[in-house]
């Protein structure tokens, strides 16, 4: 989560001066507005392609060093401490992109505050959940074979109190550069990060075959990444501070922040955790590459939504209504054409990739992500969703993330019951779609386009199957079976 930033009332203003800070309730032309939007979403993607190539090269590398069982391992470790991170996420960053106003000392100074006592607090949980591992696997509480039952599960947990505490210490400059849609520098800082961890988790792969090096390159990139946010983002350094109005804004758009993380961890990631106690920890792990691999594509899509789409429909909304429903169908219907395609194309020739690139202990990978797949398409109202929170209405967010925890909640385990493995696999990519009708009643409720708006993703679609059909017999003739 981006940190915050103190800064003299002179220096605040120089921090800020980016026009989509300082514009306030006049804002900027939109042409302005339109060609920042461009170049980030420019940046975004060249760092996405980018990023998404070191996760490949390293993925290929580190499969062939370390075993399945080890990535449903760490898979189920990640997964357990993101939910702590949503669990305990106030909506800092996102009170700061949003603010109407300007960005003064007092309230950044405030932000910061916040961050860094969730950031201790969040480790301190994190290790007493070790604590609590290791006694429930002791005492033989979790399905034998799983990750949860294996005896290094809680030491892995204990090492991520270590991220809570460098997170919670970064820059709230961060923040304030996604507002200002300075693409450019965040770009540079995450993939600087990224190649940094990535370096020690091969490296330490190489040398010790253990499970112990995915750890440790997650926290080389953490440090990485807070260092960084302090040394390239520009603006005057700050120090913690506290006001109780600021405090009063910041938690009150945090409280259905806070919710939404909550259950739209549970839509979002829920099926890692039933999961992870459900299957063996290999099947767990090649399902753990499928997820992947997937990222490439929900990676783009969620950068793309939280540093590009929040903040310009945040942006337009200050200058009013009517503009920022007109950007929310531009941007809509762009996001339909791309993820229906995408859905209907990895649906039919996805398995290809996994066939292409493992060897045959993940080949089982390529069904699962075809299956999953098709949660692509269900992701298109994930711009409505930044809508939502730019119109101050996270509640409904809540909703849609709860109906989609819920069905997840079902349908995996009675999935798992009646066809097995890809029973529950099945589920996992149909509950995506659970929150669909309350999408549709806030673009009803708010006035935003309602069915003129379908009319893009069911040609999409169709053009999706018909690409990766054609694609899988070429593959299938060039290749073979």
């Amino acid at each position: 989560m981006p940190a915050a930033a103190v800064v003299t009332s002179v220096a605040g203003k120089a921090a800020c001066a980016s026009p989509a800070i300082m514009a306030g309730p006049g804002g900027v032309p939109a042409a302005g507005l339109r060609s920042r939007m461009v170049r980030a979403g420019g940046w975004l993607l060249g760092s996405s392609f980018a990023s998404q190539a070191l996760r490949l090269a390293s993925s290929l590398v580190l499969t062939r060093l370390l075993v399945p069982g080890d990535f449903g391992l760490v898979a189920a470790v990640q997964t357990l401490y993101f939910a702590l991170v949503m669990f305990s996420d106030l909506g800092v960053w996102q009170s700061v992109v949003n603010r109407r106003g300007d960005l003064d000392a007092r309230f950044l100074g405030t932000a910061l505050s916040v961050q860094l006592a969730r950031g201790a607090l969040l480790a301190a949980v994190v290790l007493a959940l070790s604590f609590v591992l290791n006694i429930a696997a002791g005492q033989g509480r979790f399905t034998a074979g799983t990750a949860y039952a294996d005896p290094r599960m809680p030491w892995l947990m204990a090492a991520f109190a270590v991220a809570a505490l460098l997170q919670g210490a970064e820059s709230m400059h961060i923040a304030t550069a996604q507002r200002g849609l300075r693409t450019a520098v965040l770009v540079r800082m995450e993939l600087l990060s990224q190649v940094a961890g990535m370096i020690v988790t091969i490296a330490l792969a190489l040398a010790t075959r253990s499970v112990w090096s995915l750890v440790a390159g997650t926290l080389v990139a953490t440090l990485a990444r807070t260092v960084l946010s302090h040394v390239m983002l520009p603006g005057t350094a700050v120090r913690p501070a506290w006001n109780a109005a600021a405090a009063r804004e910041i938690v009150g758009f945090g409280k259905w922040v806070f919710l939404s993380s909550i259950v739209g961890f549970a839509a979002a990631h829920g099926e890692k955790v039933l999961l992870g106690g459900t299957l063996q920890a290999a099947s767990f792990g090649v399902f753990a590459i499928a997820a992947t691999l997937l990222a490439a594509a929900t990676g783009l899509i969620g950068n793309l939504n939280g540093h590009l789409v929040f903040p310009a429909l945040a942006e337009s909304l200050r200058t009013g209504d009517g503009r920022a429903a007109a950007m929310y169908e531009r941007v809509q219907r762009v996001a339909d054409a791309v993820l229906a395609f995408g859905a209907g194309a990895a649906f039919m020739a996805a398995d290809w990739v996994v066939r292409l690139l493992y060897d045959a202990r993940y080949a089982d990978a390529g069904w699962m992500l075809q299956v999953i797949a098709l949660g692509l398409l269900a992701m298109r109202f994930q711009v409505l969703e930044q809508m939502m929170f730019a119109r101050g209405r996270p509640a409904w967010v809540t909703g849609a993330n709860a109906l989609r925890a819920a069905a997840l909640l079902v349908s995996i385990p009675a999935g798992y019951a009646l066809a097995g493995e890809r029973g529950a696999v099945i589920a996992v990519a149909a509950s995506q779609f659970a929150g669909w009708p309350l999408a549709f009643a806030f673009r009803r409720a708010t006035g935003l386009p309602t069915w003129r708006a379908e009319a893009v993703w069911p040609i999409a679609l169709l053009a999706g199957l018909v690409a990766g059909a054609g694609a899988d017999q070429l593959l299938g003739a060039a290749l073979g079976r």
